[in-house]
This record gives C-alpha cells, structure tokens and sequence, in this order.
C-alpha cells in the first residue's frame, strides 16, 4: 500500500524534483516542501493514510506556494495551486496524479516567470508585479485584480517608436464586474492591443504558461462561396445574399448592403467572433 506522502515524493522525483518531508508543521499538519530557486517554498499534504485505503482519512489534497516565512504568511502572500477534498466518491489515486502535474508544471515553467526573471522588481500584493509592456513575454499572466481576470501573452512584439503590440487570451473569465455579462464567447478568442514600452501592466510574479498548451481557439468553419439566397446569423443578427450583396432587417429597413467580403470577416477576425460565431444557412 503506497502511503499520501509516498505516492507524491515519488511522483515529484520523477519529475526531477526534489522534496524535503515532515517537521514543516502549520496548522496541526506535516507538509512535503519543495523549494524554488528564489528560496521560496511549495508545501503540499504530507500525510501517511494510505490512498488505497483510507481516501476519507487523508481529507483533503493541498499545495500552497509561499511567497513569505510559511508559518506566519499573509493571505496575500500565499499562491493556492491545489485545494481538494477528498472522499470515496474520488478516484483519489488520479486526484494525487493531478496535484503532483500541477505542482511538477508549476516549478517546470518557474524560471520563465517574471520573478525568476526580474528579481529586482518589487512583488506586491496577492504576488502582484507590475511589469512595464516592454519587459512581457510569451507566457506571462496578465491579471486584473479587481475583475479576476487573466489573461496570457500569446505573442508581444515592438513595432518601433516605443509601441508594443500584443497578443493574449483569457485563461479566467472576470467574475467581477460589468464585464460578466459579456458572452462566452468573447473570452474564447485572442485579444490584440498595442501600448507603449512604459505602460505598466500587473502580472502574475511566479507564474507562466506555455501558450502552446492552451486549448484550441474555436474558429468556425470559413464557407468556400455564397449564393444569392444565403443566411448568416451573427450576434443575433440575420443577414440575407440578394443580389451579390448582403443586408440585414433586424434592426431597420434601410440597412446599407455590403459585400461579401464584409460577411467573410465574421467568420475570421477575432473581434467580430468574440461577440458571437456566426452560422451559415446556405439557399434552399
């Protein structure tokens, strides 16, 4: 029977990652710790229930990066990576297999993160840094704190003159805030701004994602030609080919037609998706 704290060291030093157990007590518990190169620490569950066995006695899964002295942190100074209950209803071997890749994950991407990068560079609050645009890279989280929502840079580039563009996409939705009532889909699809060098932007201090492990964007399906006689609902509204050209009466009789071209740009540019996916009903 493999024992909580044996199932994950094992997994860890699998990883290459190296763990010290017992004797970091907080909170009437044992943690296994794993320490990042900036003397910061990982604790997770250090427990010697048998997962086989015993699911309900182990409680819980947990795995929290401290920022400060772990036994007298501050709220802001902790980073949840894993927080799971546990009971027999779980399959509790595959719950310790996710919390290990997490952590494993977690520690692999570290040296890309902005702290592991600018050192110099004050951390704030809830891990907080304030990174100048010129200073992202590919993987960074932007958060806006007082939304919840982040985001991660999927390509930066300096277009001259100090200006920077960026590409991000939404990794959690704002729970907070007017922008909640936006569409599911306007959280699906790349954003792209460009801001000056100085522009300073809040990252997540110890955090990076691999963009390449980020879930497919949904782009629809491009029709190959339209016909007179076609529809295309967009964000409620229904456009009709007569003609050559496209008009819609959902919102007035006199609506300007445009050209196919102008209807092949909902289904391809990011702006026009984020508000919704087109559909296209070809003639009868």
């Amino acid at each position: 029977m493999n024992t909580l704290r044996e199932l994950i060291t094992t997994g860890l030093h699998q990883h290459g990652i190296t763990t010290t157990c017992g004797g970091h007590a907080s909170a009437g518990a044992s943690w296994v710790a794993v320490t990042l190169p900036d003397n910061t620490v990982i604790w997770t569950t250090d427990n010697h229930a048998t997962v086989e066995r015993d699911a309900a006695g182990i409680g819980g899964l947990h795995a929290i990066h401290y920022l400060g002295d772990p036994s007298d942190a501050l709220p802001q100074e902790q980073i949840t990576l894993v927080d799971r209950r546990l009971d027999r209803r779980n399959n509790p071997a595959k719950a310790v297999t996710e919390l290990v890749d997490t952590i494993a994950t977690y520690v692999t991407n570290w040296p890309h993160s902005p702290a592991a990068r600018h050192p110099e560079r004050r951390i704030g609050a809830y891990g907080v840094m304030d990174l100048p645009a010129r200073l992202l890279r590919r993987g960074d989280v932007i958060v806006h704190t007082a939304t919840g929502h982040e985001s991660v840079v999927t390509s930066i580039r300096h277009r001259g003159r100090g200006e920077y563009r960026r590409t991000t996409r939404t990794v959690t939705p704002p729970t907070r805030g007017s922008m909640t009532s936006l569409p599911d889909t306007w959280w699906k699809f790349p954003t792209t701004l460009s801001r000056s060098g100085s522009t300073i932007v809040p990252v997540i201090a110890h955090r990076h994602v691999d963009p390449n492990t980020l879930p497919r964007i949904p782009y629809p399906q491009v029709p190959a030609a339209f016909t007179d006689g076609d529809h295309v609902v967009h964000d409620k509204v229904i456009w009709e080919r007569t003609n050559g050209t496209w008009t819609n009466h959902t919102h007035t009789r006199s609506t300007t037609p445009v050209g196919d071209e102008t209807i092949l740009r909902l289904f391809t540019e990011d702006a026009r998706l984020r508000q919704g996916i087109p559909t296209h009903q070809p003639a009868a």
